[in-house]
């Protein structure tokens, strides 16, 4: 998926966070303390419209990692990504009629999970390539293996769990510990230290019938993911705006002003641009705290005090108000309706 060229600000489906905090979770590691050294908060919300930066990821993997002493880390991550996880697109895939179709679906709608590459397909004589060019060189290694680590999973979900392709390249290079989890993980020779990361598959079992094919349930769900990805085109900079509140919540840097600053622009020049997107900072700033309530409310080790400090509310009467006006439910009631 990834090649080692192209530039720009490319953001990742924000759930992404919690397959990372479940691969800790097995490993036995507290991901709370790795999330919280990488100054990020975790996300439950299954909004695509809610995204992280490339950065704030590779500072959750370089923890990760360090936490874990697993080299192989994002092949582990690559076995908690759920269909759900890439939203309607997962579910998109797995009615696929084919596995070429599936990857044609990859190329339309990957930007639903991420801007941080383009999904490429090439057909030759007895081949199909699955490969694409990343827009952020700089993506840890950890991401690059945990695409091919679902794409992988999704696959073999959709046709079997036999399914291999008949090679794959990658651009990291071999782990220190060697190739051997790559090997097993595959089921096919690996070769490391290319310019891209790409797939190879036999033509023609790309072609056959899968079982869980059906048409109506594919395009009901492109329809969704569609209608996502020109959200995400449209409103880019609201995306921006929902990223920098998370990172910003627990730091007690979160107002207008201190956001138009993180994106290099004027409070009054960011409320212009989106307002022509139809909202505004208080709304953003509103549906985001909503959104992230509902997943620590969910934590049964936080307490009211920690989720409203984590929430930047500075006073606990303030955040009782807001949980009401979300839910119609005190913080006390919902807690004990979902325990």
């Amino acid at each position: 998926m990834f090649e080692k060229s192209g530039s720009g600000e490319p953001t990742t489906t924000a759930v992404y966070t919690d397959a990372i905090v479940r691969a800790l979770e097995v490993a036995g590691i507290d991901p709370q303390q790795v999330l919280l050294d990488a100054q990020v908060e975790r996300v439950r919300s299954n909004d695509p419209l809610l995204r992280i930066s490339d950065p704030a990821i590779n500072a959750i993997f370089e923890r990760a990692v360090a936490a874990t002493g697993d080299p192989y880390f994002g092949l582990k991550v690559a076995q908690c990504v759920v269909p759900g996880t890439l939203h309607a697109l997962g579910y998109a895939l797995l009615a696929s009629e084919t596995l070429e179709d599936f990857c044609q679906r990859l190329v339309r709608y990957w930007s639903l999970v991420s801007t941080n590459a383009e999904c490429v397909t090439r057909v030759t004589a007895e081949e199909l390539e699955f490969s694409g060019v990343a827009l952020n060189p700089d993506l840890c290694y950890e991401s690059h293996d945990v695409w091919v680590g679902v794409v992988m999973r999704l696959m073999r979900g959709a046709y079997n769990d036999n399914l291999s392709p008949l090679r794959l390249e990658l651009i990291r290079p071999i782990p220190p510990g060697g190739d051997a989890p790559f090997l097993e993980y595959f089921g096919c020779p690996v070769i490391f230290g290319c310019q891209v990361v790409r797939f190879h598959f036999d033509l023609e079992l790309m072609r056959m019938p899968l079982p869980g094919a059906s048409r109506e349930l594919a395009q009901h769900h492109d329809q969704i993911a569609q209608a996502y990805v020109e959200k995400l085109q449209r409103g880019d900079i609201v995306n921006r705006v929902r990223a920098n509140i998370v990172k910003g919540l627990g730091s007690d840097a979160f107002s207008r002003s201190d956001i138009a600053a993180s994106l290099s622009m004027s409070a009054s020049t960011l409320q212009v641009k989106l307002a022509k997107h139809g909202t505004s900072f208080q709304k953003i700033l509103e549906t985001t705290r909503h959104e992230l309530a509902l997943g620590y409310m969910e934590q049964s080790r936080l307490s009211i005090t920690e989720v409203a400090f984590m929430l930047g509310f500075s006073d606990l009467s303030n955040f009782i108000r807001a949980f009401k006006r979300w839910t119609g439910k005190s913080p006390t009631e919902f807690k004990r309706a979902n325990p």
